[in-house]
């Protein structure tokens, strides 16, 4: 039975941090640990994390430099074959998905990832993994689409990722490149299990999915990827953002048609059953 890690980063997170607790304590895996590294919180985090002390193998609790930084000190206290890291507010979508996953897993993937429901304010959405990796892609593509998952919903080789690490350089994207990066060095084994892992928590919107940020992820994507904008992806870009500035204004001045349009657009969910 293969050793699985799960990390929590934390810091200033009170209102959503216990249900991340429970939900990792809940799991029924006969070999799981548990690692929480916190930034020094000083809301009462700490205080929340420490009615499941007895749950948790490693809490470290001191300054960091970020998400990113602080999920590269984890590996200094993780013993597993593989990490799954598991953000404040998100959680496992039920008390069983490690163990579905590994009490009969013998592979050697490299990193290994399911789907994942995100939680809003109008209820549930499944979204279905499918990596860009293992299919024919060109730097274009990893530029202007994405991996295919969240990191909520992947378990990576503690090895490879030791050896890789996230680059602290890319604020909101550091994740995407580390798993390109073990999947260019690694074994090029890739699994999707085709089940929900996970449930991200979008009620408050996702660091790197607000209009402030798209920008940023772009310019964080041509470094991390090489990649030079041709006059093309220059119109395209310009073309995209001013498209998704009205549709954002029309979101925000008609809230109510809002909601109807995102309901027959998308097949929200009230309960994961």
């Amino acid at each position: 039975m293969k050793k699985i890690s799960i990390v929590t980063v934390t810091y200033n997170c009170v209102d959503v941090v216990e249900e991340t607790l429970r939900s990792v304590s809940e799991q029924d895996y006969g070999n799981l640990e548990y690692v929480v590294i916190d930034g020094a919180s000083k809301d009462g985090t700490i205080e929340t994390i420490n009615k499941f002390r007895d749950k948790i193998d490693t809490l470290v609790s001191e300054p960091d430099h970020g998400i990113f930084d602080a999920m590269n000190k984890s590996l200094q206290y993780v013993h597993g074959n593989y990490v799954l890291f598991m953000n404040a507010g998100d959680k496992f979508v039920n008390n069983h998905v490690v163990s579905d996953i590994f009490n009969s897993y013998t592979g050697d993937a490299d990193l290994i990832y399911g789907d994942m429901y995100v939680q809003n304010d109008m209820g549930y959405l499944l979204r279905c993994g499918s990596d860009i990796y293992s299919q024919t892609h060109s730097i274009r593509d990893l530029v202007f689409k994405s991996q295919g998952f969240s990191h909520q919903s992947l378990f990576t080789k503690v090895d490879m990722l030791r050896k890789v690490k996230f680059d602290t350089r890319f604020k909101l994207g550091a994740d995407y490149h580390t798993t390109w990066r073990i999947y260019q060095e690694g074994n090029h084994k890739i699994l999707n299990v085709h089940r929900p892992i996970c449930i991200f928590d979008n009620r408050n919107g996702g660091a790197s999915h607000n209009r402030e940020s798209a920008k940023k992820v772009l310019k964080e994507r041509l470094e991390m990827f090489n990649y030079q904008l041709t006059w093309k992806d220059k119109i395209k870009v310009k073309l995209s953002l001013y498209f998704a500035e009205v549709k954002l204004w029309a979101f925000d001045t008609f809230p109510n048609l809002t909601r109807k349009y995102r309901n027959v657009k998308r097949n929200y969910i009230k309960e994961i059953k």
